[in-house]
């Protein structure tokens, strides 16, 4: 089970400690630790500190002097200089730096709160501790994507830049995005992207309106639900299971979304309510065709999830797909929706 660590920071600007807090809702599925922003030095596992400013390095050396449980780390241009357990955070503040560096805070904070712990214990069950509690070494590093941000700030507003500098926002609370540079397939492989490629920021609204002056607002949801198509891969989001009930509490807007049959007839299925292995019994299809579904109605929030572990207990076969390009995916979906 993963621990809940909290992070506090220093001497970031504001709108560094809004991405900061975005970036953090991509650890929830971390399986050592995810990560929770917070006001409270005194209750935080890490602390974040601007060490390129003036007051921000004297209080890093401040912190180190004093030698608490937190875990240093240090927002900074430059790699050296630093001593020894202290961690940095190379500037900008990119989700592919920092989830990393988030993994080994986590590993230093367990491993000096473990080592506490021995003192109550025998050496064998030192060991057995803590080889449970801190084995992350080798456990790789998932690829987020611009869409589970998206997810998991569904009630924020959220400005996310790519490499070549072009801005879209998107309002997921009435999820509507704002653009001048993209057209609708650039924001669908937008969304569909690494979120490592991306600057992400969060905007509040007086900032948004500043923002979309001379913008139009255009409707996120057959964005989303085709990125959601094309990434899902076989594999259900986090937050879903294979052994879990489903049920839509609305009905999709299939006009809109695109007028795919199989999609027909997995709504009015899925209206009744199941399982993955019922719905892929009851159409002859294969399973990835109904997990794509089911992620797509997540995203969208048209679903209601219960798991019923007694129920099903038959996991379903991995068929995985042949390696396509991610363009042929789009082209091939959109070809079926009729969009």
């Amino acid at each position: 089970m993963s621990q809940r660590l909290q992070i506090f920071t220093s001497h970031l600007s504001h709108n560094n400690v809004l991405t900061l807090k975005v970036f953090l809702g991509l650890t929830k599925a971390d399986e050592v630790a995810n990560w929770e922003y917070t006001d409270d030095p005194d209750t935080a596992a890490a602390l974040l500190i601007d060490a390129d400013s003036k007051e921000g390095n004297l209080q890093l050396k401040d912190w180190v002097r004093k030698n608490n449980r937190q875990v240093l780390i240090a927002f900074s241009n430059r790699m050296e200089g630093f001593p020894e357990n202290v961690l940095v955070l190379p500037r900008p503040l990119r989700s592919a730096e920092l989830i990393p560096v988030l993994r080994q805070a986590s590993k230093q904070f367990l491993s000096s709160f473990n080592e506490k712990e021995e003192q109550c214990f025998s050496k064998a069950s030192q060991i057995s501790s803590l080889s449970n509690e801190i084995d992350v070494e080798d456990k790789p590093i998932r690829i987020y994507r611009v869409l589970e941000v998206l997810y998991n700030n569904k009630n924020k507003i959220i400005k996310v830049t790519d490499r070549i500098a072009r801005i879209v926002i998107f309002n997921l609370e009435r999820r509507r995005y704002y653009t001048t540079h993209f057209s609708q397939m650039e924001i669908e492989d937008l969304i569909a992207s690494p979120v490592s490629d991306m600057q992400v920021e969060e905007l509040n609204y007086e900032q948004l309106a500043r923002a979309i002056q001379n913008l139009k607002a255009q409707d996120l949801d057959a964005p989303l639900w085709i990125a959601a198509l094309a990434i899902s891969n076989d594999q259900l989001l986090d937050g879903l299971s294979l052994t879990g009930s489903y049920r839509l509490n609305r009905w999709p807007n299939l006009k809109k979304l695109g007028q795919d049959p199989l999609h027909m007839k997995l709504t009015a299925l899925v209206r009744r309510g199941g399982t993955i292995n019922q719905f892929t019994d009851l159409l002859k299809v294969p399973a990835e065709d109904v997990i794509g579904f089911i992620n797509a109605c997540h995203i969208l929030n048209y679903l209601e999830h219960r798991e019923e572990p007694a129920m099903l207990k038959k996991m379903l076969d991995s068929n995985k797909q042949s390696n396509a390009s991610k363009r042929s995916l789009f082209s091939r979906i959109r070809s079926r929706l009729g969009i």
